[in-house]
């Protein structure tokens, strides 16, 4: 199924804001990645910040990051739009239309952590990250 979900970029402050969105919402944190995780080397600075979370409660659920220094472009929000697609041919199309007069920021590609993704800034301003997850071959 094909759905919405916030990407939150906390700049530093992302383990802060999960365990009091934990308190707060009820919640829990599913998934946690530090930058460390990743197979790509990255400023010794960042590798024990947050690469990737989800938080679920009974009410909501987003994702977030501690995000990278200068990863936002000057005058854009904290916010990424994240959709999670079932059909990459589907994802692919989303991807083309919203990328028209915008920008890609990283193209469609398979990643390590088993999804179909990429990132772009649209006409608008607005950040999206669209994933498809990725069949196994068992």
């Amino acid at each position: 199924m094909s759905q919405l979900q916030p990407h939150i970029t906390f700049h530093g402050l992302c383990r802060e804001a999960l365990d009091f969105y934990k308190q707060a919402l009820d919640g829990e944190v599913l998934t946690l990645q530090t930058f460390n995780d990743s197979p790509v080397e990255f400023q010794q600075h960042v590798l024990d910040r947050v690469m990737h979370a989800e938080f679920v409660s009974p009410e909501v659920s987003f994702f977030a990051s501690d995000g990278l220094d200068g990863s936002l472009a000057q005058g854009s929000g904290d916010v990424a739009l994240h959709v999670s697609f079932d059909d990459e041919k589907r994802q692919s199309h989303v991807f083309s239309a919203l990328a028209d007069q915008g920008q890609v920021v990283m193209p469609l590609d398979y990643t390590f952590w088993n999804v179909r993704f990429g990132i772009l800034t649209d006409k608008f301003g607005i950040r999206w990250m669209l994933s498809c997850s990725v069949k196994s071959n068992e």
